[in-house]
């Protein structure tokens, strides 16, 4: 992970902290539980008995309107949580959590959780840190939905990608994004179809922007494509 991803002002919605340790509340026999690929974790409303600990795969946070519809605000990967937004507030759900992937959790009751945030430093600045990530992502994803054309919209969760998981490659301004995302993925957090989105793509490898191998991504022009996201 990026060093400075803890500090970044534009965070990637695809939350991975690798680095993040729980040890103090997997050590109280936190369950583990096995979900797979689009089963839903809690959903919107439900009462908030426990959080999950990603421990294997991703899990897909969705914000779901009174008319139905949805709004994907974040992916949740490596040692992450989800469900502690609520904990704190009025205990249910803001919002439905789905596995995007076959799916590895350890879950953690509400109670245990707040009693080892007020025990130990570590933990009250992880469960922290991954609150006001998750509050910055919603916030972009919103000025994106409203402001940007679909071309921008993917670029800008790439260029986001890049910042918080790339490598350099060589001495140009090739980028590897080190993790994985499918096109399905990148077109629910844009909030376009996956048609639409791999056609964007298309595009970008065909200008020679990027290069798609498998569920993988290199940025090659990485100034042009952040004046792309910027409509210039």
């Amino acid at each position: 992970m990026n060093k400075n991803a803890e500090t970044t002002a534009s965070p990637s919605a695809w939350i991975e902290v690798p680095h993040f340790r729980w040890e103090m509340l997997m050590a109280q026999g936190a369950p583990r539980v096995d979900f797979r690929k689009g089963q839903t974790l809690f959903s919107q409303g439900d009462a908030v008995t426990h959080v999950h600990v990603v421990e294997q795969g991703r899990v897909r946070l969705v914000l779901l309107s009174e008319a139905g519809h949805e709004k994907h605000m974040a992916i949740v990967g490596a040692q992450g949580m989800v469900g502690e937004c609520s904990a704190f507030l009025d205990g249910r759900h803001s919002v439905t959590a789905v596995a995007s992937s076959d799916v590895v959790t350890r879950q953690v009751a509400v109670a245990l959780l707040q009693q080892w945030m007020a025990r130990d430093e570590a933990c009250m600045r992880q469960v922290l840190w991954l609150m006001n990530v998750k509050l910055r992502v919603l916030a972009h994803q919103n000025l994106l939905l409203s402001q940007a054309t679909a071309a921008q919209r993917v670029i800008h969760h790439l260029v986001q990608l890049a910042g918080t998981y790339g490598e350099a490659q060589g001495q140009g301004q090739s980028v590897a994004i080190r993790i994985s995302f499918t096109h399905q993925e990148m077109a629910n957090i844009a909030g376009l179809s996956r048609v639409m989105t791999s056609n964007v793509l298309m595009q970008l490898q065909e200008q020679g922007l990027i290069e798609m191998a498998r569920s993988h991504c290199v940025i090659r022009e990485m100034q042009g494509l952040r004046r792309l996201a910027l409509g210039s």
